[in-house]
């Protein structure tokens, strides 16, 4: 099987990066998660929701990416501090409720408990990466990188209380792409990464071999083709997903208004 090639976005053309379709791991997860979704979120570029528990997130990814450091060693006071001083930067009406914050408490001192002796080997936090695969560009940013020897090690972070099975980790799309983009800069090193389930502890991971790569760039042609595909963008069967959804809850998707007044959300 011959490989499928992956590019660099700043070796293409001017041309060529016109003609490029625009994705993300988030777009193709929310297509995922339900069609009509997707259209509501990308096409129709509905407004987004306040949601406590994914705003709690970017505060505790913000207070890694500002604290966590090679030189420094890790400190409870200087993270509990930057935990506080951050919060009303993404809450500034206090609409997260207490019992999540106090969550947010505990993911910092656990962290801080199970770290606190550790050097890290950090070669960037939040890195951004664009990457082209046939007429794609997938644009993202991971959460931290690391780089041991000749093993370059992918950490996002989850704060979240759902985890995905250890089976599935292999071929989770979310971490394939990150290792697709670490492969990008690291030609020559050897690829883990993993997701890091911070109210938990566990970290679940896989070293992507070569062929585990050609098999997300096929999944992800794949799955991108779809998208493009569809014209109809029908809501997902799965109606639970519609009491979490942002466009059932503001009324701008019909179908998840009406699955929610029916189970009383």
């Amino acid at each position: 099987m011959n490989s499928i090639e992956v590019k660099r976005y700043e070796d293409l053309s001017y041309l060529e990066k016109m003609s490029l379709v625009d994705f993300s791991y988030s777009r193709i997860d929310t297509y995922k998660q339900c069609p009509s979704k997707y259209f509501y979120s990308y096409i129709s570029k509905e407004p987004r929701q306040f949601a406590p528990a994914a705003v709690l997130g970017n505060i505790v990814h913000e207070v890694f990416e500002n604290i966590l450091d090679n030189e420094t060693p890790l400190n409870l006071d200087s993270l509990k501090s930057e935990y506080n001083s951050t919060i009303p930067k993404y809450d500034p009406s206090n609409q997260i409720p207490t019992e999540l914050l106090d969550a947010g408490t505990v993911i910092i001192e656990d962290f801080y408990d199970t770290h606190q002796d550790e050097e890290f080997s950090i070669f960037a936090k939040e890195m951004g990466f664009e990457l082209i695969i046939g007429s794609y560009v997938i644009r993202g940013f991971i959460d931290r990188v690391d780089v041991r020897n000749d093993i370059v090690h992918i950490i996002d972070y989850k704060t979240g209380k759902w985890e995905v099975s250890n089976k599935e980790i292999p071929n989770n799309l979310q971490l394939g792409i990150y290792a697709l983009a670490a492969s990008l800069l690291f030609p020559d090193k050897k690829i883990y990464a993993e997701l890091y389930y911070l109210r938990s502890g566990r970290r679940k991971g896989h070293m992507f071999s070569s062929e585990d790569l050609e098999t997300v760039k096929i999944n992800l042609i794949d799955q991108m083709k779809n998208i493009i595909q569809d014209t109809n963008y029908l809501p997902t069967s799965n109606t639970r997903a519609c009491s979490y959804c942002d466009h059932a809850r503001s009324g701008a998707c019909g179908t998840g208004v009406y699955r929610n007044s029916r189970i009383g959300k």
